[in-house]
């Protein structure tokens, strides 16, 4: 019995040693300030509209948003040939340091009318019976 008081105090004293350890503050060296990353936002979107401007490096489309007209400014890698000014046009485009810049671009056509097609009546020749036939009952 003695002997397991005697543990029982050593534990005790361990363990509160060790607690009381852990509550003591350590200041730790003073860092400096990181390097602030510069991270490059880039924002995919799409628009629909009719080209205003074109050069070889801009592209200037006007939009209707929610009844507003909006000019759009973009700018292009390439120099577009196909697209004249007045054209309706798709055009994809990233923003990146606040410059719009073109990926994709199609040009809209008219919209396709869809045909109603009507059943066509069956037309039944006009032979006339032959004598061997006979008329089903």
């Amino acid at each position: 019995m003695k002997r397991l008081s005697v543990c029982v105090i050593v534990t005790t004293l361990v363990l509160w040693a060790l607690a009381s350890a852990g509550d003591q503050l350590v200041k730790a060296p003073p860092k400096s300030e990181p390097a602030k990353a510069t991270t490059v936002k880039i924002v995919k979107m799409k628009a629909t509209g009719k080209v205003v401007d074109i050069t070889d490096t801009t592209l200037k489309i006007e939009r209707t948003i929610k009844g507003s007209v909006e000019t759009v400014e973009l700018l292009l890698e390439k120099p577009l040939t196909k697209f004249t000014v007045g054209d309706k046009v798709m055009v994809w485009y990233i923003t990146q340091d606040e410059k719009n810049i073109v990926t994709r671009i199609v040009k809209q056509g008219p919209k396709p009318i869809k045909k109603i097609v009507q059943p066509k009546e069956k037309i039944e020749p006009n032979i006339p019976p032959t004598e061997e036939s006979v008329p089903a009952k």
